[in-house]
């Protein structure tokens, strides 16, 4: 289905239609005689945070995901400010690509990056505004890609359990020897803790110093392979098990901290540790976002989302709206270099465009979502996206999201160095009308690290292929197949991770004097959600006379304040009818997380 344009003529028709199927009574929430879900759509027009001295000209530097949320949230808060979004390549979107193809008797959308979602407030808020809801495909979490998610170990796909396993699943997997090393959960709350001066260690050192290395090795390794397709024994625990790290921090212990914690305010439910700016968030989140009820009711039954078209419907709405907006796409225009405006007033003197042909320009307020090399270093992803002409009952061993692969598995079981297989037509029901089988293949990731050259598309198709025939004895020929590489696609959190972003974040902020703010994967987390909601955070840093601050979007990291104690349910938009969904969107990468 084609996306719509919403100028002011559709959105006139679209309030009449609202009108007419409206009641005469309004509930008490209501303040008008629309329904919900259009005066959300005309509250997202014309609820305005705007200062009359707001920035005259902003710059948003890249047109990933992050950019675009970025250049959208800031034309809301200064609908006067002109805005010029710069990107280098020839399209917007960055790592989200949606492809539909016709196979045989009918047609199937592959994803080439990020392909479902899970449920974040902000996301949810946006999709809502850009009148998207009706293009949403949900999975439930009764559903089999939903319930059913597996790990190669270590010569079979094991079910993970999805709610309280019984014991028979749970002798099952001790069996295959996946669960070695569970035992010191028991004892963890007597371990001693850390030393005071470790200040990081990788997520594997975490786990092994408190658990059991196994654990690091056979189960949570393989998770990050799907998230972050990076090694266990190089990512930050201070960074990526926050909770848990922040926890043994304050109490001695995680499980034992948490157990503790749970003590200390008896009849307020759980409770939870956060830093102070996520409260803050939190709060503003539930004072500032109204999700229509209906949206947020099937949002609360989902395990995910995505749409019918795929990923790319985001930023299809993102692009058409923002060009209603008035925000300038210049595609094409890589840009060279940006620094402090070298006149006396303060700003940012950006040179754009190709080489031989660049212009230089002075804006009020840039926000960059480009790389820092020296923040973090990135890996490489193929995906090999396939679809067979057999339905997925008759192809596939079982039926579910997909499995990942741990790095305890050894060479021989996976020469191709795959992370995982995503079932798509399982996992994701509604997007195809072709009755086959469509599966992703993802290889690389730190496996990669310092190879000079990467498979060719031959070669991924083959690899591909092998580890289809290996691992699930699939050996079929494909009807379709897309083999895409993805050069340095994720940031890699490593061990002190934290202590380099707050050392950038000080410079540019001395150095920019509040001019640049940052935004995007390497500093916000690598998932769609997480880039949305930073997007988010520094428009709303830029309200009033925000902008002319000393921000840099990186406060979280700035504000050195102790973790505190909250409630776990003020973590969580609560909305109307105290219908509940995540306030943040967990972390996700080019999988979505299998």
């Amino acid at each position: 289905m084609q996306l719509q344009r919403y100028g002011p003529a559709v959105l006139k028709r679209r309030t009449t239609q609202c009108l007419a199927g409206r009641a005469i009574a309004s509930p008490p929430h209501s303040h008008s005689l629309l329904s919900p879900r259009c005066s959300a759509l005309l509250a997202s027009r014309g609820r305005r945070f705007a200062s009359t001295a707001g920035p005259e000209r902003v710059a948003v530097l890249g047109g990933g995901i992050a950019g675009l949320a970025s250049a959208y949230f800031t034309a809301k808060e200064f609908p006067e400010s002109k805005v010029t979004l710069f990107e280098s390549a020839g399209n917007v979107g960055g790592w989200i690509k949606s492809r539909r193809v016709d196979v045989g008797e009918g047609n199937a959308l592959f994803e080439l990056g990020p392909r479902s979602l899970r449920n974040s407030t902000v996301t949810a808020s946006l999709i809502q505004e850009l009148d998207l809801i009706d293009e949403v495909l949900f999975t439930e979490k009764t559903a089999p890609g939903a319930k059913n998610r597996f790990i190669f170990y270590p010569d079979r796909l094991n079910r993970l359990p999805s709610e309280a396993p019984s014991l028979s699943s749970l002798f099952d997997l001790w069996r295959t020897g996946i669960l070695s090393g569970a035992f010191g959960l028991i004892k963890e709350p007597m371990m001693p803790s850390r030393p005071s001066l470790l200040s990081d260690e990788s997520v594997g050192a975490f786990l092994a110093r408190r658990v059991d290395k196994r654990i690091a090795d056979n189960i949570v390794s393989a998770v990050f392979h799907g998230i972050y397709a990076g090694d266990v024994w190089n990512l930050s625990a201070k960074t990526l098990l926050s909770l848990a790290w922040q926890l043994e921090g304050k109490y001695g212990s995680a499980l034992g901290g948490f157990f503790k914690l749970q003590s200390e305010d008896e009849g307020k439910g759980q409770l939870t540790i956060a830093h102070p700016r996520d409260v803050e968030v939190a709060r503003s989140m539930n004072e500032e976002i109204d999700l229509d009820e209906d949206f947020a009711s099937e949002l609360k039954d989902a395990s995910m989302y995505t749409f019918r078209n795929g990923l790319q419907t985001l930023v299809t709405g993102l692009t058409e709206r923002l060009e209603e907006m008035g925000v300038e796409i210049k595609t094409n225009t890589p840009v060279q270099t940006f620094k402090p405006a070298s006149s006396g007033e303060k700003g940012v003197e950006i040179v754009a465009g190709p080489p031989d042909s660049t212009t230089t320009q002075t804006f009020d307020l840039a926000i960059s979502s480009l790389r820092n090399p020296d923040l973090t270093p990135y890996v490489t992803v193929q995906t090999v996206n396939l679809y067979f002409a057999t339905p997925p009952a008759s192809l596939l061993p079982v039926q579910g999201f997909g499995y990942l692969i741990p790095q305890s598995i050894p060479f021989e079981q996976n020469p191709e160095r795959a992370l995982g297989v995503i079932f798509d037509s399982s996992a994701i029901v509604g997007q195809d009308t072709a009755p086959g089988t469509k599966l992703t293949i993802m290889m690389g990731g730190h496996w990669w690290d310092g190879w000079a050259a990467y498979p060719t598309e031959e070669e991924g198709l083959a690899m591909a292929r092998a580890v289809l025939k290996r691992h699930i004895n699939i050996t079929e020929e494909p009807v379709h197949s897309i083999v895409n590489l993805s050069h340095e696609c994720i940031p890699q959190y490593t061990v002190g991770y934290e202590d380099r972003l707050r050392d950038f974040a000080d410079g540019i902020a001395s150095e920019f004097k509040g001019r640049l703010r940052v935004v995007g994967s390497q500093f916000n987390g690598v998932g769609v959600n997480d880039c949305i909601t930073g997007a988010w955070n520094v428009a709303r840093g830029l309200r009033g006379e925000g902008w002319k601050g000393d921000s840099v979007g990186l406060e979280r990291v700035r504000d050195r304040r102790e973790w505190v104690k909250v409630a776990a349910r003020e973590m969580v938009w609560s909305g109307r009818g105290s219908i509940k969904g995540a306030v943040g969107g967990g972390r996700g990468g080019i999988g979505g997380g299998v």
